[in-house]
């Protein structure tokens, strides 16, 4: 093999091993992660289940790779979409973390973990502001 093939093949080998790398922590395709459980916490009264509904959490949400947009579909039908602020992967889980301010007045600022497993499907999101905490457990399937 002459050095220059080599050097060829050796430059594809590694451009596409950097490729992966950089794409290792992210989804590896469009998913759609459902809502299933939902509770909510509080200090003095601890955790209680609670319907999506009361408290308008996400039914459904949408993921592309290399996005750090989620697309957000309420009960009400709504659909909003938020910015993940950190996307990262710690072992076999794809994080995504982002912050919220309050839209009125009454209303805290939130912020959110949505974690993926990679293995299972299995997603779980919380939801953390002043004086409540919410988490809700659900699923995930790639497109």
């Amino acid at each position: 093999m002459t050095s220059r093939k080599f050097f060829s093949v050796f430059s594809m080998l590694f451009l596409a091993q950097t490729a992966w790398a950089q794409k290792s922590d992210d989804i590896p395709g469009p998913a759609l992660c459902a809502s299933q459980e939902a509770l909510e916490c509080t200090p003095l009264e601890g955790c209680s289940r609670v319907s999506l509904d009361s408290i308008d959490g996400p039914q459904f949400i949408g993921l592309k790779p290399g996005d750090s947009t989620l697309i957000v579909t309420l009960p009400s039908g709504d659909i909003h979409t938020t910015e993940a602020k950190q996307r990262t992967k710690v072992d076999d889980n794809f994080i995504y973390q982002g912050a919220e301010k309050a839209e009125a007045e009454e209303d805290d600022a939130v912020g959110w973990t949505l974690l993926i497993s990679e293995k299972t499907g299995r997603m779980v999101i919380s939801l953390t502001a002043e004086d409540t905490a919410f988490v809700i457990f659900g699923a995930c399937t790639l497109l």
